[in-house]
């Protein structure tokens, strides 16, 4: 082979794969984000201009709605308007916190260390994000597996059963009854209530969707054993590592609780911090509201109080949000511990009793035949 073709082999198998790797996808996901300021502090920092490092960042984005939103950042850029004004533009993208801290650093000229830190800030939440998800994925796995064992036994193997027992025309045991009854049910009814589920399933998510649907929906959430702690100890370590990051970046204490806001989910954590910062405003500290609210746990209330007293909120929020990232993938662990065997359990409870009452009047013919 001439060094001619082996150079065209190796680069039609690199042009292949380059093809494969590069694929553009039409969502925007947090890795796009992530990787996109990534980017584009590298090549500012390196003393690419701004402009140029937007549009060769736009370039490195696998997410073709993302280049399209830089793409819109980068003309209002060039149009004059600042780089936090043209992202504030695209909310569902660009975070408030995000834009709050960009608009600090280009007036303090220090858009390169603020980009660095908030590229770190999100590379940290999306691990987070990542490790919580892949955690719950194998229990719901489980989850689905059983009941699709259990509805496949029910729909299909029952019933071939059933005509058997129908046959001998003998009474059926009670649990045997039971579970023939389900399986008919599922036969003639199955499809119409798998379109009820599917609509009531359809109505409660446009529910939960209006303001007081979602009200009620994250105050049941918050009170439910373990997904309430969840929530609590996620929101915790949100508000210390969003905190540190405002407040280490210049914005002002005001405009760092407004931002805040945006960073919780729950509704009942978003009314919490309206009134933490309009006590803050009329004078107030931040330990007292936040204690009145119930919703912040004692040890990050007093571990304020002390960054209050002694000036280094953000050294303290610091080491604060290290303790509440480990807290939470601590519980994430144990709420996994405690599904997997509660799936376990069910699923072999289920497919026991069918089990039985397949067996139990093949037992009894057996002893009638003797």
């Amino acid at each position: 082979m001439t060094p001619q073709k082996i150079s065209s082999t190796r680069r039609s198998w690199v042009q292949k794969h380059i093809r494969i790797s590069s694929k553009l996808h039409t969502r925007i996901k947090s890795e796009d984000k992530m990787q996109f300021f990534h980017h584009l502090t590298t090549l500012f920092s390196a003393g690419t201009p701004l402009l140029e490092s937007l549009r060769i960042a736009s370039g490195q984005t696998q997410s073709k709605k993302m280049q399209e939103v830089i793409h819109m950042v980068t003309e209002r850029v060039s149009a004059g308007t600042s780089l936090h004004q043209a992202m504030a533009e695209f909310p569902k993208v660009f975070e408030t916190q995000w834009t709050e801290i960009i608009k600090t650093g280009e007036m303090s000229g220090q858009l390169t260390q603020v980009l660095t830190a908030l590229g770190d800030h999100i590379k940290s939440s999306r691990e987070l994000h990542t490790k919580v998800i892949s955690s719950l994925i194998y229990p719901c796995i489980m989850c689905c597996v059983a009941v699709a064992a259990v509805v496949i036994m029910l729909w299909k193997v029952v019933p071939v059963f059933a005509a058997f027992f129908d046959d001998f025309g003998s009474k059926l045991p009670p649990i045997t009854q039971a579970v023939v009854d389900i399986s008919e049910f599922l036969q003639q009814k199955g499809i119409t209530m798998l379109v009820c589920i599917a609509v009531a399933v359809f109505l409660i998510r446009v529910y939960f969707k209006t303001s007081k649907g979602k009200s009620i929906l994250d105050r049941s959430l918050l009170s439910m054993p373990m997904v309430g702690e969840l929530i609590v100890y996620a929101n915790m370590e949100k508000f210390a590592t969003n905190m540190v990051l405002l407040l280490e970046n210049g914005l002002p204490m005001m405009e760092t609780l407004s931002s805040l806001r945006g960073v919780f989910g729950n509704t009942v954590y978003k009314e919490a911090m309206d009134e933490i910062q309009h006590r803050v405003s009329g004078g107030s500290g931040l330990t007292t509201p936040m204690e009145e609210s119930g919703l912040f746990t004692s040890m990050l209330v007093s571990m304020v109080k002390i960054g209050e007293e002694s000036g280094e909120l953000v050294k303290v929020l610091n080491q604060v949000a290290i303790y509440y990232r480990s807290k939470l993938k601590e519980v994430i662990e144990r709420v996994v511990v405690c599904i997997e065997p509660i799936v376990i359990v069910g699923m072999g409870v289920s497919v026991a009793v069918i089990l039985t009452s397949i067996y139990l009047p093949m037992f009894q013919m057996a002893s009638g035949v003797k």
